[in-house]
């Protein structure tokens, strides 16, 4: 599979567990940002990238998705995708820690 179509899968699989939360306006604002990082809504997959990072350490400031556990028992089925996408989105950028400077 390509780069764009790996990032487009991880990328959905995380707004599909997103939009199954019970608390609406949370999912509602991450699955906002989320959509806001579709490839197809950017220039490149860098720029693409760069928007997820910053919807996903959003979502990890609110519910600590990049620990093993969170705060919220709600948001543990978020954990594995958000991770997947998180290492697709710094491998694309070339960045390996929590933040970036793209």
């Amino acid at each position: 599979m390509s780069v764009h179509g790996e990032y487009n899968r991880s990328l959905e699989a995380l707004l599909i567990s997103v939009r199954r939360l019970r608390d609406e306006t949370l999912g509602g604002e991450w699955a906002d940002a989320l959509e806001a990082a579709r490839s197809g809504r950017h220039a490149d997959l860098s720029t693409a990238a760069t928007a997820c990072l910053d919807a996903l350490e959003s979502m990890d400031a609110a519910s600590e998705l990049s620990s093993p556990t969170g705060a919220s028992s709600e948001v543990d089925s978020l954990r594995e995708p958000y991770q997947r996408l998180m290492a697709h989105c710094r491998s694309i950028l070339g960045v390996s820690g929590p933040t970036h400077d793209c």
